[in-house]
């Protein structure tokens, strides 16, 4: 498949030195150009509408102090090139490394700067339509099926809870937001953010569900931790998140309950991937959570 891009990124008038598959990535191809480094993404299920909303998005951002990583304009002027029903976008690479070490002054710092995105992202207008992000839609799957033994007997006051939770979550506000806040989608240099990357999927949402999904993948990362160093990581983004802008108490009480439904999410993906050994850590763990009387306060800072 190298090969045949090189005829690909001439769309971008780019002649490539190498070319190389990012591990664990196999849609995104990593390329070096003139001193300059690029990544090029294969987009599977996307349109049209899609990609140009993802460019007039970034470029908003942009414009109003936030960095982020834009679609490159091809020869004809589009942020995208089209083969079959398979789109590609380049985007030439941002300053930094994604997030990989939890300090506490660095979690504040992304913290304060998802704040500030979302700020700015409740101010943009789509010009298409943009879905709404539905997440507990794969937990009620899965636990709907075989899997629902995996979560133990507490699994059974936890899906009791799952529609008084779902009820007062759908009344919060919704908004516009990124949907795939991961730490590897957030980079850093230094101990300061420099950018958010991967725009694909913007979606609907209560605001939240950004915050729990970056808490959850940092608590993913943090499995092995001391308890009490997991809580401090979630005060210190807590404190860094709120000093552009307070989260109401409602979206604080809420907020331990989605953690657990991401954290749930990527058991079951795991699981359904076949690594038995991932899903023996992560059930204690999430077990842990559920049952830990400071986890739920760790929210409130």
């Amino acid at each position: 498949m190298i090969e045949p891009l090189h005829d690909l990124l001439l769309n971008w008038k780019i002649h490539p030195s190498s070319i190389e598959n990012v591990e664990s990535h196999p849609n995104v191809y990593k390329l070096r150009s003139r001193e300059k480094t690029f990544y090029l993404k294969k987009r599977l299920n996307s349109s049209v509408e899609k990609r140009m909303e993802e460019l007039l998005l970034t470029s908003f951002l942009l414009e109003k102090g936030i960095t982020v990583e834009r679609p490159m304009l091809t020869v004809s002027h589009q942020p995208f090139v089209k083969q079959l029903q398979v789109f590609y976008s380049l985007y030439q690479a941002l300053e930094g490394l994604p997030v990989q070490f939890y300090s506490f002054t660095s979690l504040e710092g992304v913290g304060t700067y998802l704040s500030q995105l979302h700020s700015r992202l409740k101010q943009y207008t789509c010009k298409y339509e943009v879905e709404e992000w539905k997440v507990e839609t794969h937990l009620r799957e899965w636990i709907s099926g075989q899997d629902s033994k995996m979560i133990e007997r507490w699994g059974e006051g936890f899906l009791g809870r799952l529609n008084e939770w779902s009820f007062s979550y759908r009344k919060l506000s919704h908004q516009l937001v990124h949907s795939d806040c991961h730490p590897r989608n957030i980079l850093m240099k230094e101990g300061r953010v420099t950018g958010v990357i991967d725009f694909e999927r913007i979606r609907k949402a209560p605001r939240i569900a950004d915050v729990c999904y970056f808490l959850a993948g940092m608590l993913k990362d943090q499995v092995k931790q001391r308890e009490d160093e997991q809580f401090e990581s979630i005060h210190a983004f807590m404190e860094g998140y709120q000093s552009d802008g307070t989260l109401t108490q409602e979206e604080k009480e809420l907020m331990p309950f989605l953690v657990i439904i991401f954290l749930l999410q990527y058991t079951f993906y795991y699981n359904q991937k076949g690594y038995s050994h991932v899903v023996s850590t992560y059930i204690p763990f999430i077990n842990r959570l559920v049952k830990s009387g400071v986890y739920e306060r760790a929210f409130q800072k």
